[in-house]
């Protein structure tokens, strides 16, 4: 059984792409997210974030996904996921991750600067265009254009991404329910986003490959 959580694909010609920011905003003042991971209303799993803000301004992002599904006492599914992401300036600087895709493991490792993004998956070189957006959820300037290329985090590859802002929902924020802005991705990478309104991450939702509905909720 395959869900494939974070879809990958060839980047194409033409779109406009996202400077690799981050706003303060985006950080939440706990310092964490702590999502669970539900698919058709049944728990499977968590999505963790620590954030931690130096004093010159920088952010370190510890990102931990940890997804089983079983069915009749039988795992059929298994996703494990730890990412480092480093920022400096409001830029991205580095970003490392592991993952577990239920058999298919990556070993990502990022660096950027003004001209390039070099990636390397599984120890394979390559490059992408300066200024990608790593597609990290919780950064809201994911949503900031109507069209856009996103670095997968899983990867390494380039993502088309079109954006859609449909309009504004109640849903469970940090401290209580709250009306967060509701987004739509769509093209390489399908996901639905709520940002509370200091644009914090506050819900996620998409369909499985079999059709499932997966929702991370804040706990």
């Amino acid at each position: 059984m395959s869900i494939r959580w974070f879809p990958a694909a060839l980047v194409a010609m033409g779109l406009s792409v996202c400077s690799a920011t981050v706003q303060a905003a985006a950080v939440p003042a706990t310092g964490e997210l702590d999502f669970t991971v539900l698919r058709d209303g049944e728990e499977i799993g968590t999505h963790v974030l620590h954030f931690d803000v130096g004093a010159d301004g920088s952010v370190d992002v510890d990102i931990e996904t940890d997804i089983e599904v079983s069915m009749m006492f039988v795992t059929v599914y298994r996703f494990e996921h730890e990412g480092h992401e480093h920022w400096e300036n409001g830029r991205l600087f580095s970003l490392n991750s592991s993952t577990d895709d239920d058999g298919e493991d990556h070993e990502l490792v990022v660096t950027t600067d003004d001209a390039s993004t070099r990636v390397a998956d599984n120890g394979v070189a390559g490059e992408r265009p300066a200024g990608l957006l790593p597609a990290s959820l919780w950064n809201d300037g994911i949503v900031a254009q109507p069209k856009t290329t996103l670095l997968n985090t899983l990867d390494g590859s380039a993502m088309d991404v079109t954006v859609t802002r449909v309009g504004e929902d109640e849903v469970q924020g940090l401290s209580g329910p709250v009306k967060a802005s509701h987004y739509v991705l769509a093209g390489d990478l399908s996901r639905e986003l709520w940002y509370d309104p200091n644009g914090v991450l506050v819900k996620v939702r998409f369909s499985g490959e079999d059709g499932s509905n997966i929702e991370y909720v804040l706990r």
